[in-house]
């Protein structure tokens, strides 16, 4: 049993996304006496013990004429990962796990306080990947674009699945830093996470926990916008709701509306954006933005742009179902709605 005095906090995600060394970032930020980093590398199986995957492309381009199935949970001793994470609990206030896999593994989600998944397109992946001269054993011919990847869009499908019910499993494009730098790109990164909690999920929003995400101890105000289902639209009485996304999509674009509120009113230290997806009901919250700053002007303004913003630019979509005897309703973007 984990201690309620110790976070177990995830990274996971794409190969080459970073996730090594964001650990070490949050360990830096976090307190090094008071956070340790569990790798999931460290619980690989032994190559007799892995999988073999005779793919056609391995008999042409390697020696053995197979690939080793390093990119799935069977290839890692998840026992041995468990029992690491609950001991150091009892030592540590924060321990941060790091691996492509975790999101894959319900013995380690289940652990969780909060699972970041790390994105990356292909181009840069690769290009990432081929750069690392550190793989034990290193990476065979063909093995990236036939096992590596396309695992990571496998298990990037499942993750997006299951964050739609779980709440503590969130998203983040690394594809494009917005520094050269990459110590600077890695504590932006850091920032982003902490300071902006996105969230698109088929659950019920809890708008308490959303203002709880923003409250700090620097900031006396706290803005809440709450979007809940209205009973009629265009004289039309509406049953309910419907919304759908691309999640990922949502996502970025969401991080992206984040930033440019800051960049407008940097004096905002936190910002939570919850969106429901699926149905809701009459009276159920669709969507609550909760912000927090030193004085109410700036959160008050910050809600207000942020709300405006996602209705703006978020690939979000709503279905109307009406009670009137139509049989259809009708789906809208954000775009569209905003104009009625």
């Amino acid at each position: 049993m984990i201690p309620k005095t110790c976070t177990i906090f995830a990274l996971a995600g794409c190969t080459n996304s970073g996730k090594s060394t964001l650990a070490k970032e949050f360990q830096r930020h976090f307190g090094a006496a008071e956070t340790t980093i569990i790798n999931q590398d460290e619980f690989y199986k032994t190559e007799d013990e892995v999988d073999k995957i005779y793919h056609p492309a391995a008999v042409t381009l390697t020696e053995q004429g197979y690939y080793w199935s390093f990119d799935e949970k069977e290839a890692i001793n998840i026992d041995q990962f468990k029992e690491r994470i609950l001991q150091e609990s009892k030592l540590f206030k924060n321990v941060i796990i790091d691996g492509n896999m975790i999101t894959e593994m319900d013995e380690i989600v289940e652990l969780c306080d909060q699972i970041v998944v790390l994105t990356l397109d292909f181009k840069t992946c690769r290009r990432r990947r081929e750069a690392r001269t550190d793989y034990v054993p290193p990476d065979t011919p063909g093995y990236f674009e036939n096992v590596a990847f396309p695992a990571y869009l496998r298990h990037l499908e499942n993750a997006r699945k299951r964050s739609r019910t779980d709440p503590k499993i969130t998203f983040i494009d690394v594809s494009e830093p917005r520094f050269e730098n990459k110590s600077e790109s890695i504590q932006d990164f850091r920032r982003q996470i902490l300071n902006n909690h996105i969230k698109l999920m088929d659950l019920k929003i809890e708008v308490g926990l959303v203002d709880q995400l923003v409250n700090h101890p620097s900031c006396g105000a706290i803005s809440t916008f709450n979007g809940v289902t209205r009973d009629n639209h265009a004289g039309k009485e509406v049953v309910h709701l419907s919304y759908d996304c691309h999640d990922l999509m949502a996502y970025k674009k969401l991080r992206g509306i984040c930033e440019e509120v800051r960049k407008e009113l940097p004096d905002i230290k936190k910002i939570a954006i919850f969106h429901r997806l699926g149905k809701v009901d009459v009276g159920e919250s669709s969507v609550v933005i909760s912000t927090s700053s030193p004085h109410r002007k700036t959160s008050i303004q910050a809600t207000g742009r942020l709300i405006d913003l996602l209705k703006d630019k978020a690939p979000i979509f709503k279905y109307e179902e009406y009670s009137n005897g139509e049989t259809e309703g009708v789906w809208k973007s954000n775009v569209e709605d905003c104009k009625n």
